[in-house]
């Protein structure tokens, strides 16, 4: 009798192993449990993660006999659970340069650019495939110049007047305005009538190095890229490093300059301190020699003969250096240091863009100011677009173009 009840027992037992061992199977499967969270963000991201749960089976067998036999299984399986961040456009709130409270309901899609320095911190940022529209003299990157003769960007017309109809045929959802410019400023009323959103960044009222970093991140705040443009203002700074650790090595002497916005005869205007080319200047180891005065000034003869700057920079927009040079020749500005000792420079083309424009090429600007002012200790500056006094065949040629300003009846003395 008792070994039929031993039997029975093994018979239960192994029954029970059975079983246990289908219930584990069947649960080694991963259960997933989904969860769906809503951020403000713009992208769709899906996580797993697996995490272990412990399950006990508990398997009872009761045979017939006296003897009841109780098995119990305990699994250990993974359980995965899915994380999903459904996207929803952001909400921006941004303070321009006007000092007005602009919202932005989600990142814009069609945007149009009425600096040229705006333009270049937009395809810094890597956003210029949202760029619809630009001013005339947004020429920088290459592309630019490219899309626009292909007719995938719109010119609009230039700093100063603004073709309103054409911006709006565009239908942007933001226009980037230069607050440095008074008639784009006072185009803001006619913006809001015609349900346009614009924002008015610094650009030309550009002040100094934070002036152009405000500008940065602004767009990158509205486009939700502020690690772009962490990343973009680090390589800045280490450029503008470059310079200032390279002077301070050396115990570079600063440098008196004068710098001329157009020839003689446009009117002897320059730029006095805070604004971008004071910065520019002096963090390159120079002494603006107009930085008693605030802003764009326009200056006399007799004021520069004073000042007597060791380097004068002439920047031109499309003219002949040449004939530039030979215009200064024939002005009092042949008295001065800077011309007996050839050291007279006119920029035109990208190094005159770069002289002039507060964007993200500014740590290239404060290198080629560095190498006109400091040869000695950066090297020459070597390029098509920069023409130094005296580094022309002759002087011959420059007396011969002299004489041809004075047979057409040039005022160089105005």
């Amino acid at each position: 009798m008792e070994s039929r009840i031993m039997v029975w027992i093994v018979i239960v037992l192994i029954i029970g192993i059975v079983v246990g061992y289908n219930v584990h199977i069947a649960l080694s499967k991963p259960l997933t449990t989904t969860i769906t969270e809503t951020v403000t963000s713009y992208a769709t991201l899906t996580t797993s993660v697996e995490k272990p749960m412990t399950i006990t089976s508990t398997t009872v067998v009761t045979v017939t006999s006296q003897v009841t036999v109780m098995t119990s299984t305990t699994t250990t399986i993974p359980v995965v659970t899915t994380k999903t961040i459904t996207i929803t456009p952001h909400r921006v709130t941004v303070i321009d340069a006007l000092g007005r409270t602009v919202e932005l309901h989600e990142a814009p899609k069609r945007v149009v650019s009425l600096a040229p320095s705006i333009t270049e911190i937009l395809w810094a940022l890597g956003l210029g495939n949202y760029v619809v529209g630009v001013d005339e003299y947004s020429n920088y990157p290459q592309e630019v110049i490219e899309l626009v003769k292909e007719g995938k960007i719109t010119t609009v017309g230039g700093y100063w007047n603004p073709d309103i109809e054409k911006i709006v045929m565009l239908k942007p959802d933001l226009v980037l305005a230069n607050a440095g410019v008074q008639p784009q400023v006072r185009l803001l009323d006619k913006f809001n009538e015609l349900g346009l959103k614009v924002v008015y960044l610094k650009a030309d009222a550009t002040r100094n190095i934070y002036d152009i970093y405000s500008d940065i991140r602004l767009i990158a705040t509205i486009f939700g890229v502020e690690d772009h443009a962490d990343e973009l203002i680090k390589s800045i700074e280490e450029k503008i490093d470059y310079v200032k650790s390279r002077l301070m090595k050396a115990n570079a002497t600063s440098v008196k300059v004068l710098v001329l916005l157009g020839p003689p005869s446009w009117g002897l205007w320059t730029t006095g301190s805070g604004t971008f080319l004071d910065y520019v200047i002096t963090s390159a180891g120079g002494i603006n020699v107009a930085s008693k005065y605030n802003g764009w000034v326009r200056l006399s003869y007799e004021d520069i003969l004073m000042a007597d700057p060791d380097v004068i920079i002439v920047t031109v927009m499309g003219l002949d250096p040449k004939k530039v040079l030979a215009e200064i020749a024939s002005t009092p500005l042949n008295k001065t240091k800077a011309f007996k000792t050839g050291n007279v420079y006119v920029f035109t083309g990208e190094a005159d863009d770069l002289l002039t424009r507060p964007g993200p090429r500014v740590g290239d600007a404060i290198l080629l100011m560095a190498k006109v002012l400091h040869p000695d200790i950066f090297g020459e500056a070597s390029r098509e677009d920069v023409v130094k006094l005296g580094s022309q065949k002759s002087m011959a040629e420059i007396r011969t173009l002299h004489m041809v300003n004075e047979a057409v009846g040039v005022d160089v003395e105005a």
